[in-house]
């Protein structure tokens, strides 16, 4: 039991991490057993209210597996075909025989082959026993994929990965590694620090497990490993039907989450064509507002043409080398063209028509 389930239940659990006084206290406890005292347990701190004295916690047969994926998992288990995986390797898989001839080819080159697990080039050599159980392994659920119309390759750096429309789903069977402690050879030793007789390596370990590299919908499992509810081959059958469940459930997600972008795209569009109309329509305003100022300006300037016609009473005196009747009549014919309701009044409305996203571009 995790110590983030006791939390939320509310049980007393350890701390985590170096306790020094319960390592001391744990030490005193030995030495009276050891000496035949009693030994007095601390009482735990009282239950919170309204908690139970018995909780009861139970695994999800199918690893927490949401309602609508455990009733995809349910009907890839009743519609597929029992699976099982053979003794021997014979009429491989074209991959496996692929890897087959890869490695008898370095064998008999001496060529290094790449090892994926250790991270690391090894010289070539006959696979080991759990290798050969690893292609068996693979072997069967190639072909039980293909049975499906599932398509299997390879990705660019040889891993497997199951193809059905659209969607694609990686997965690898590999060994578990650990870590142990070597001891470093002679030749070794002057490149690690001085006084250091070890080197930390991974090795690999005869528990396989098999590993789905992206996330699958409704919370299906990913992993599963050798253990106390049996090896991989047990499991082979558990894994296709996770996969065969997981395509149309992929499909659907994609396809809700392509809903969703096409509906973000739309009214993302509907926004854009909102906010040009109201450009427009404040353009159109402004060019409206922009004639309602030239007649404004207009109006002023045939007012004050007016006043200067009374002003200059010698219309024939010359001003600037031009006389002042010429004057006189260049400044109304400014004035006339620039006032909008001179000639057409529609012309002010056929302008406003006019206006357009591009006519003013300063904001």
């Amino acid at each position: 039991i995790s110590s983030g389930l006791c939390f939320l239940l509310g049980i007393h659990f350890p701390l985590r991490g170096p306790d020094y006084h319960s390592l001391w206290a744990t030490q005193q406890g030995a030495d009276q057993v050891a000496a035949g005292k009693e030994i007095a347990a601390p009482a735990l701190p009282p239950a919170k209210a309204g908690m139970d004295e018995k909780i009861e916690i139970a695994r999800h047969p199918d690893g927490g597996a949401s309602s609508t994926a455990h009733a995809a998992l349910a009907a890839a288990r009743q519609n597929g075909k029992a699976v099982r995986v053979a003794d021997r390797l014979s009429d491989p898989h074209p991959i496996i025989a692929g890897w087959l001839a890869n490695r008898r080819e370095a064998i008999a080159m001496g060529r290094l082959v790449y090892d994926n697990w250790p991270n690391r080039p090894v010289r070539g050599a006959p696979f080991t026993p759990i290798e050969r159980r690893r292609l068996r392994i693979l072997d069967t659920l190639f072909k039980a994929l293909e049975a499906e119309k599932i398509v299997v390759a390879e990705t660019d750096r040889h891993g497997p990965v199951a193809r059905c429309g659209q969607d694609e789903i990686t997965f690898q069977l590999r060994p578990r590694l650990k870590e142990v402690r070597q001891l470093l050879t002679a030749e070794e030793r002057p490149w690690h620090g001085s006084g250091k007789q070890y080197r930390r390596e991974l090795v690999e370990t005869d528990v396989l497990v098999f590993e789905i590299k992206r996330w699958l919908p409704g919370d299906l499992p990913r992993v599963w490993q050798d253990g106390r509810k049996g090896m991989i081959e047990d499991r082979v059958g558990d894994i296709l039907a996770t996969l065969l469940a997981a395509f149309p459930m992929m499909a659907a997600a994609r396809e809700e989450a392509e809903e969703r972008q096409r509906l973000r795209e739309t009214e993302e569009r509907r926004r854009q064509i909102l906010a040009q109309e109201l450009k427009l329509d404040r353009d159109r305003f402004r060019c409206f507002l922009e004639q309602a100022g030239r007649w404004r300006e207009a109006e002023l300037a045939r007012d004050f043409l007016m006043a200067l016609r009374t002003a200059i009473p010698d219309s024939s005196l010359e001003i600037g080398g031009r006389p002042a009747a010429e004057w006189l009549e260049w400044a109304q014919a400014h004035v006339q063209a620039h006032d909008p309701l001179t000639q057409n009044s529609s012309a002010v409305f056929q302008s406003i028509a006019e206006v357009t996203e591009r006519t003013y571009c300063d904001r």
